[in-house]
């Protein structure tokens, strides 16, 4: 089996769920009380912090590679479709 770049996005959106899932569970078992009104904007900073993180090591792997990002030929200056 191959072995692949980790998705760091889809890592943090599913870290979130299981997270937000099991405070839920406590909150209903009264286990934990907070105020679950916060959670949705807690939820939509975190996955934000995610995608900027994404973009920034996506970029800094760019830099290191010396690539560039791949463009079709016909989207380049003077390409004959």
């Amino acid at each position: 089996m191959k072995r692949h770049e980790l998705d760091v996005l889809s890592f943090m959106g599913g870290l979130l769920f299981t997270v937000l899932g099991v405070v839920f569970a406590l909150h209903a078992l009264d286990v934990l009380n907070i105020d679950l009104r916060v959670a949705p904007a807690v939820a939509l900073i975190v996955t934000g912090f995610g995608g900027i993180a994404a973009a920034l090591r996506s970029s800094a792997r760019s830099r290191e590679t010396g690539s560039e990002p791949a463009t079709s030929p016909a989207s380049q200056p003077g390409a004959q479709a």
